[in-house]
């Protein structure tokens, strides 16, 4: 039975040409399917990446926004500087200072900040208040740099102020 079989498959030129054209389509079906189940995974990791990418860019979108509101709110003053700035703020508050007297000025990468040092006298603790809200809400990016509080000693409920301020600005 098996040299029927032998001779069967070496004689006949018809079945060998068949058994290697289905050896053929089997190696290139076991090809095709290697070949498709790696280009789903790179897919599958692809997408995941592009999901992350995108989160991403909402977020970058976001942080933009936040960029540009700060920048718009520093274009908003026009003013001359930091002194000017404080008068104003204590003149709405109806405050007078004992001395207002600019500093320095620091140039930091195209921004620049402008120091005052401001000492008020005979202040409460209510004018205080009002005064450092009026400087962390101003238009103008302001920021106090430091701040000195003593009682006087004529009357304990009045107080002396000293704090330096500054405003940043751009060139």
């Amino acid at each position: 039975m098996k040299k029927i079989i032998k001779l069967f498959f070496l004689n006949d030129r018809r079945s060998i040409i068949l058994l290697s054209a289905i050896a053929v389509v089997i190696i290139i079906t076991i090809t095709v399917s290697i070949k498709s189940r790696d280009a789903r995974k790179r897919n599958d990791s692809l997408k995941a990446q592009l999901t992350e990418l995108e989160s991403l860019g909402t977020g970058l979108i976001e942080m933009k926004e936040i960029v540009n509101a700060k920048e718009r709110k520093i274009g908003l003053t026009k003013e001359s500087g930091v002194v000017s700035r404080l008068e104003s703020i204590l003149k709405t508050i109806g405050l007078e200072a004992r001395a207002l007297k600019p500093m320095q000025v620091k140039r930091i990468n195209e921004l620049i900040e402008e120091d005052a040092e401001l000492e008020i006298q005979n202040i409460d603790l209510n004018g205080i208040v009002n005064l450092m809200y009026q400087i962390n809400n101003a238009p103008a990016p302001m920021k106090i740099k430091s701040a000195s509080i003593k009682s006087t000693f004529e009357d304990p409920d009045k107080f002396i102020l000293k704090l330096t301020a500054s405003l940043i600005s751009r060139e």
